[in-house]
C-alpha cells in the first residue's frame, strides 16, 4: 500500500470569503447609467458645454504655456496631467456643474434607485 503525499494547495477560504463582495451603491449608479446609455449622452453633454464656455481652449492654452516653459524634449504626458488636471477641474463653471447634477439627479429619479 503506497501513501500519496498531501498536495500543496492553498487552504479552502471560509464561506464569508468566498461570497462576492455586494456592489456598492456607486457601483450600480455607474452600472444603470452605462446600460441605460446615460453616461455616454452625460459625456458628451460635458464635452459639449466644455467647449461652449471657452474651457477646452483654456486648457491647451496652459498645457502649451507649460511646454515651452519647460521645453518640448523635458515634458511627458505624465507632466501635463499632474499639472493642469487640478487647474482644469478647478476651473469648470458651477453652471455646467450645475446641470450635469440636475441630470444624474433625474436618472436616478427615473431609474427609481
Amino acid at each position: 500500500m503506497s501513501l500519496r503525499n498531501s498536495v500543496n494547495r492553498p487552504p479552502t477560504p471560509d464561506a464569508v470569503e468566498d461570497q462576492e463582495k455586494e456592489p456598492t451603491l456607486q457601483e450600480i449608479i455607474n452600472i444603470k447609467m452605462i446600460e441605460s446609455g446615460e453616461k455616454e449622452k452625460l459625456m458628451e453633454l460635458l464635452r459639449e458645454r466644455l467647449v461652449e464656455c471657452g474651457w477646452k481652449d483654456e486648457m491647451k492654452a496652459l498645457c502649451r504655456a507649460y511646454i515651452k516653459k519647460k521645453g518640448t524634449n523635458n515634458v511627458t504626458v505624465d507632466d501635463l496631467v499632474h499639472v493642469i488636471t487640478p487647474k482644469g477641474r478647478a476651473s469648470i463653471p458651477d453652471s455646467i456643474k450645475t446641470e450635469l447634477l440636475l441630470r444624474i439627479r433625474a436618472f436616478l429619479a427615473s431609474a427609481a434607485l
